[in-house]
């Protein structure tokens, strides 16, 4: 479990195996205490397979390939980074799991009062029901806030802070994201589903 509040960007130092091994450098990994901790990586859940000063080695499956932007990511690509939560840490952003739904792609990229940045984004295909306004939402794992929805696509408010401490900053009009919805409203669908079934055949 994560919050999507980045505090380390990573640099790629290598991709292997046809993109099925990553190499990232950062100062999150000079402890040497993470082999086998699970670290998200702009967004995804990946296990520590190997250390070496301030390089670590994730494998990826071919699904996290299929349904992420990882595949995409060469050698010097910045990636934003998140060690998994700890008992007692404070949950500062919202309960992010690691698992992508799926990848969008930035629409535009406008600035507002005060240097906020407000960016515009598509929404993946299929999960329109997930997106409510003031709801969660992660981007390439950071915790954030709908803005506005309208037919396909969605806003979000981006502060300085957020733009100097993550790769949104990096982000332009094409770019594609990775998308993680907020994870109690999927529970609660999954949970409702048959009591609104029912309601749908006259049932009680």
């Amino acid at each position: 479990m994560f919050t999507g509040i980045i505090r380390h960007i990573g640099t790629v130092t290598e991709v292997a195996e046809n993109g099925q091994v990553l190499a990232v450098s950062s100062s999150l990994f000079e402890s040497g205490h993470l082999l086998g901790d699970s670290v998200a990586i702009s967004g995804v859940c990946l296990t520590v397979t190997k250390l070496s000063g301030s390089t670590a080695w994730f494998d990826l499956a071919s699904e996290t390939l299929r349904r992420t932007t990882l595949g995409h990511l060469v050698v010097s690509s910045r990636v934003n980074l998140e060690r998994s939560l700890r008992l007692g840490d404070p949950l500062d952003g919202h309960m992010v799991q690691g698992h992508v739904d799926g990848v969008s792609s930035l629409l535009s990229r406008t600035t507002e009062s005060g240097n906020t940045e407000r960016m515009v984004f598509a929404v993946p295909e299929g999960f329109e029901r997930y997106f409510a306004p003031k709801g969660s939402v992660t981007i390439d794992g950071v915790s954030l806030t709908v803005g506005e929805i309208d037919s396909g696509t969605f806003s979000v408010y981006i502060i300085p802070h957020t733009l100097q401490w993550t790769t949104l900053t990096d982000r332009k009009p094409g770019d594609s994201v990775n998308i993680e919805v907020d994870c109690v409203a999927k529970y609660l669908e999954r949970l409702a589903g048959p009591y609104l079934q029912q309601l749908g055949r006259g049932e009680r």
